[in-house]
């Protein structure tokens, strides 16, 4: 079920993906870094270099944490959007079955809990959550 709340698993693989981008950036960093060291030459023009080397990496893996984070944060979000939606399932499947033993036994009731419910929302819908809570605070389950 994918639905209003986007897909979990594209999620995930965007997590994963920016994770993969900020070990690349992480890892060219630390190639310059050894590239700066490797530099034997003394100046004021090496010193100038080795400093703006190091500022230059330690601002590259500022940004390549920010990118973890950002996965961290799309991680966290596919998380909440699995719980949501396995809400709204089970939600959806409990009205459902109530609604299918009062149709098994018939009568008055059948027609009442139409009156109450309205239409039935579409499958996945997170109004299945608002029918759920509706038929509860009735008593009707």
């Amino acid at each position: 079920m994918v639905g209003v709340y986007g897909d979990p698993a594209a999620l995930d693989a965007l997590a994963d993906e920016l994770r993969g981008r900020a070990a690349q950036v992480r890892a060219a960093a630390d190639e310059h870094r050894r590239s700066g060291a490797r530099a034997r030459w003394v100046s004021d023009a090496a010193a100038v270099y080795r400093d703006r080397m190091a500022r230059d990496c330690a601002d590259v893996d500022a940004v390549a944490g920010r990118v973890e984070e950002a996965a961290e944060l799309l991680r966290r979000h596919a998380d909440e959007v699995r719980e949501r939606q396995a809400a709204i399932a089970r939600a959806e499947r409990e009205v459902r079955g109530w609604l299918a033993d009062q149709a098994a036994r018939g009568g008055d009731l059948a027609a009442d809990v139409a009156d109450v419910v309205g239409a039935l929302p579409e499958v996945g819908a997170d109004a299945w959550r608002a029918t759920a809570g509706r038929l509860s605070r009735l008593g009707l389950w």
